[in-house]
């Protein structure tokens, strides 16, 4: 797997003896198609941490597998710092500087709740892996990162033994076939409760204390085989090409989904955000879906609902920004069972802004929180009685270069062994009703539960 003469060249222009222990050793090289897919195949199923993105409609993707480095869990004044140290003890062979991914990670929602199916993973967590398996277009390359404290120069061929051997691992045997998993037990939060907690929000918005509150509520499943997670992110990347779909692994915990929600992207000094929020079915014909469409873009309910989220953006990014260009009027975006409102929001940042600030800035958004977002927050974790987790939270990327992509994790579920939880929610605004919301986080929870029941997906 390794080009034995491109690696000694590399390694010995490194005077290895000369570097800290601490060094960063990142030696990357192209491989054939069918060597990602073996190794994508071979690796996405085992137990070790993991990290899989996937962008089919922009031909992007990428495994992070196993853990040589993560950051510590400080301010983002501390972790930007820790990050200009380790930026000057990273050695790589590596001519591609842009959407390289180098960290990958997330952050939970923050719930004031601790459930234990959570507990693999950190509240906050940002990796440089030790393998990295990269798509970008047609090309394919595979990325071993090491410490130097473990390179021995006078055995070069033990070397690349080891790194090889981090490929190599055990996994469950796993049912193959396409036809659905069998479901034993099937249960969900009650209506009931669902009803009393919108009203609840409804009563403070109304007396002025909220203008926006996002609820959620979830589905649990129970099966009687572990489930093929490689077959799962197969399904969705063929039902939602346009969404983001991914897989965050640690041990025998996989947060997985197709979120359509990019939190904030950013490049050549530039940040790029959208503003999803207002949603409706699609239809089952054009007639419908059109009217469907027109429904939403002059719904009070949904457009109100959609310039909180776009007036927190320009609130929080006008101090780190300089211009910020934003869509005047939504328009929508069309997935295969619902359909949104969305703008786009464009701004070019400050020098001294730095990806943790902004991450502090905008999570959790309003999409997925709501306005007064402290307000919001001890509405929410007052109100529901678990654990969001990763769902809600941020996943993504960044390298050096100060470019990195980062998502909302929605439509999205957490499986452990073989329990899975299905998150779906929705902004509760003055006139929402309880069984319109209700029915609305069926429809999102669909894509999830697709997988493993007889939900069906419009792909009109």
């Amino acid at each position: 797997m390794i080009n034995r003469k491109e690696f000694i060249e590399f390694t010995d222009g490194l005077r290895l003896k000369e570097l800290s222990q601490e060094s960063v050793i990142s030696y990357t090289q192209q491989i054939h198609e069918q060597d990602y897919k073996s190794l994508i195949t071979d690796l996405v199923n085992n137990h070790e941490i993991s990290f899989y993105w996937s962008q089919p409609n922009e031909a992007f993707s990428f495994l992070a597998y196993k853990e040589v480095f993560s950051f510590p869990l400080y301010d983002s004044i501390s972790k930007n710092k820790s990050l200009d140290d380790i930026s000057k003890r990273i050695y790589s062979n590596s001519s591609r500087k842009s959407k390289q991914p180098l960290f990958i990670g997330g952050i939970k929602f923050p719930s004031s709740k601790n459930d234990l199916m959570w507990k693999n993973f950190d509240a906050e967590k940002w990796f440089i892996p030790k393998i990295l398996l990269l798509k970008i277009n047609d090309e394919f390359s595979i990325t071993f990162n090491f410490l130097a404290d473990i390179f021995r120069l006078e055995d070069i061929d033990e070397m690349i033994a080891t790194l090889i051997a981090d490929l190599k691992h055990t996994t469950e045997t796993l049912n193959d076939a396409d036809t659905v998993p069998f479901v034993e037990k099937l249960s969900d939060s009650e209506f009931y409760n669902w009803s009393n907690q919108i009203n609840f929000v409804l009563e403070k918005i109304s007396a002025g204390k909220l203008n926006k509150v996002v609820l959620a509520r979830y589905k649990d499943l129970q099966f009687i085989e572990p489930q093929n997670i490689l077959l799962l992110l197969q399904i969705l990347e063929e039902n939602f090409e346009n969404c983001y779909t991914f897989t965050y692994r640690n041990g025998d915990s996989v947060f997985l989904g197709a979120s359509p929600e990019k939190l904030f992207k950013i490049s050549d000094g530039y940040i790029e955000t959208d503003a999803l929020a207002g949603s409706i079915p699609r239809g089952t014909t054009k007639d419908e879906d059109d009217n469907y469409t027109q429904e939403l873009l002059q719904s009070k309910k949904n457009l109100a609902e959609h310039k909180s989220v776009i007036d927190f953006y320009l609130e929080q990014l006008t101090p780190v920004t300089e211009k910020i260009l934003f869509d005047s009027q939504p328009s929508i975006k069309k997935y295969q069972n619902i359909q949104h409102l969305y703008s786009q929001i464009r701004a070019k940042l400050k020098q001294d802004t730095n990806i943790f600030s902004l991450l502090e800035l905008l999570h959790p958004t309003p999409a997925v929180c709501g306005t007064p977002k402290t307000e919001a927050l001890k509405t929410i974790n007052e109100l529901e009685d678990f654990d969001r987790g990763m769902y809600a939270g941020v996943l993504g990327w960044f390298n050096l270069e100060n470019e990195g992509e980062f998502i909302v994790g929605i439509r999205s579920a957490l499986l452990h062994r073989k329990f899975l939880r299905a998150f779906a929610g929705c902004g509760i605004v003055a006139g929402s009703e309880s069984l319109s919301e209700y029915n609305e986080t069926e429809l999102k929870l669909r894509p999830i539960l697709s997988l493993f029941t007889n939900e069906t997906i419009n792909k009109s």
